[in-house]
């Protein structure tokens, strides 16, 4: 059995010269429509750039305008940039499309050139079909295009007519633009939406005083620098929120010719104000008049120190006797939004007043508190600061005056015995009697005792609880006292108290000082027996006095005359 032929498809390579060839018209195209594009940018935006800002200087564009007349400028040019720059570039002809267009342009070729292209690509020749012919096609065609310069198909006309369009636009806007100095550049910036710059005139305004923010109430100076052509008067214009304006005529200053202002005193509203200066016009700057922060409502509550027990208690700010060791918790309600502020606490000792800073509270800035602790009782009052936001400051602060008391010492007084000084032997016990009595408690007692004017000495005295008047007595045993007394000694005693006052205390309190001399048995018994015949005596002479007290009233009675 006989095998059937193979069947196989025959190719012939394409043209390096052709293709070169080609390739060259391709990027003649794209440059020379890339080019035209670029001209058409430059020469288009230079002419409308120039158009709008000589309109600007004429017409006074308000920014408005302006900025309507930017954004056409950049609609203009990205069109331009995409379908005259970019669309060339990223979609440039295929080897088809330019074989075509050179075809055109050389009837010689007829259809040799494109057929040349397409038959010579992979898969272009069928099984059967004779390379051969390709071949010799091929060959024709290159002998053809070999003095050829195809790219002479491609017109630069428009190109050359933009670019030298361009040129002139842009040259001669490079010098009416340099000619024109500040002038121009101030129109240039104005076409790139400054808003700082007015239209440039004879007389140009420079530097002005420009927005201002003031307090309320405070005085503002505004102030405008003119260049050029400096007139003798300039005038200044005021535009109030009502609608009220208000004119002032300025003179040059006495240290510059060029320089114009005005004092304005006591601003109480906010403004806009522009300088007319010869022809020239500033633009339109505002003042704006803030008010001062203030206090709309102070609270105070005393906090009193634990150990009194009396808690917390609202004061009157026009009534501040305060204990010391208290603290004083202030809460005010600004009149606006503070940022930061600080009590200033005055002392009759200190010249320089302690200052404590206010706690503003992050989420509303109208909730301000501060505590005054009472430390001493030189504190002579207290003045509290505000300061806003803007670092404008309250004024005129009302100063509150503090007085403070101390915690009292308890007062302590012996009831028993009645005589200060008393005779006592070695084994004698003395009663004491006493009572003390203190602002808020009594929390210690003790005895304390020298002898012979030796050292202090003392006996801690039960108390159960703590109490604010309290009386007792005290059976005081001299004979078990170690070292024993011995007779001649001369003992002083006195009761002392101490408060519950753990924040300046504690404070304390002693009576009077008692003195007890010890003697012999004999000589007590002596004291006594005189103590007794005192006492007789005293008896006869209350009788005595008695009984003539008897007779007077009796005559008295009877119509007789008193006898001596």
């Amino acid at each position: 059995m006989t095998a059937a032929p193979e069947q196989c498809t025959a190719s012939v390579p394409p043209s390096a010269q052709l293709a070169g060839q080609l390739a060259a018209v391709r990027s003649k195209k794209t440059g020379v429509e890339a080019g035209s594009g670029v001209a058409l940018l430059l020469g288009g935006l230079t002419l409308a750039l120039g158009i709008g800002m000589v309109l600007d200087w004429f017409l006074d564009f308000p920014w408005a305008i302006r900025f309507l007349i930017f954004v056409s400028y950049l609609a203009a040019a990205g069109h331009i940039i995409w379908h005259s720059i970019l669309i060339p570039i990223l979609r440039q002809p295929d080897d088809d499309d330019v074989a075509l267009l050179v075809e055109r342009g050389h009837p010689q070729f007829a259809t040799r050139l494109i057929a040349a292209l397409q038959l010579t690509r992979p898969g272009a020749l069928q099984t059967g079909e004779a390379p051969s012919l390709v071949r010799e096609l091929v060959a024709q065609t290159e002998r053809i295009a070999r003095p050829l310069d195809f790219t002479d198909v491609i017109s630069t006309h428009q190109f050359r007519r933009l670019v030298g369009w361009a040129v002139v636009i842009v040259g001669i806007g490079g010098v009416v633009f340099w000619k024109g100095g500040e002038v121009s550049r101030d129109l240039l910036h104005r076409a790139f939406l400054s808003r700082e710059i007015e239209v440039p005139r004879k007389t140009r305004i420079g530097q002005t005083s420009g927005d201002l923010r003031i307090a309320r109430g405070d005085n503002v100076t505004l102030f405008a620098i003119a260049k050029g052509v400096v007139p003798d008067r300039a005038k200044l214009v005021l535009k109030f929120a009502s609608g009220r304006t208000q004119e002032f005529l300025l003179e040059p200053g006495k240290e510059s010719k060029a320089r114009f202002e005005q004092a304005l005193e006591n601003v109480q509203d906010s403004f806009d104000y522009t300088f007319h200066i010869g022809d020239g016009k500033s633009r339109s700057a505002r003042v704006e008049a803030v008010e001062r922060p203030g206090i709309a409502k102070l609270d105070a509550l005393q906090v009193y120190p634990e150990y009194t027990g009396l808690g917390t208690v609202r004061r009157s700010l026009g009534d501040l006797t305060l204990l010391v060791g208290s603290k004083l918790n202030l809460t005010l309600t600004p009149t606006k939004e503070v940022a930061k502020g600080a009590v200033l606490v005055t002392s009759t000792t200190n010249a320089q007043p302690l200052t404590l800073p206010l706690a503003v509270n992050p989420k509303n800035a109208r909730e301000v508190q501060v505590s005054i602790p009472i430390t001493s009782e030189s504190l002579s009052g207290f003045s509290i600061h505000l300061e806003d936001k803007f670092g404008f400051r309250s004024k005129d602060d009302a100063v509150y005056r503090l007085e403070v008391l101390p915690d009292k010492a308890p007062v302590v007084r012996i009831t028993y015995p009645e005589r200060k000084e008393e005779l006592i032997t070695q084994k004698a016990t003395i009663l004491i009697g006493f009572e003390a009595v203190d602002d808020f408690a009594v929390k210690q007692l003790f005895l304390r005792y020298t002898v012979d004017g030796g050292e202090e000495k003392g006996i801690e005295l039960t108390l159960e609880a703590a109490q604010r008047g309290l009386r007792r007595r005290y059976d005081w045993k001299v004979g078990a006292l170690n070292p024993k007394v011995a007779e001649g000694a001369m003992l002083e005693y006195w009761i002392e108290a101490r408060d519950n006052n753990n924040v300046t205390g504690p404070g304390i309190g002693a009576s009077e000082h008692f003195s007890a001399k010890v003697v012999s048995d004999a000589e007590k018994r002596a004291d006594l027996l005189n103590r007794v015949g005192d006492s007789i005596g005293a008896i006869g002479e209350a009788a005595n006095d008695q009984e003539k007290l008897n007779q007077r009233l009796g005559d008295i009675i009877q119509g007789r005359p008193e006898r001596p």
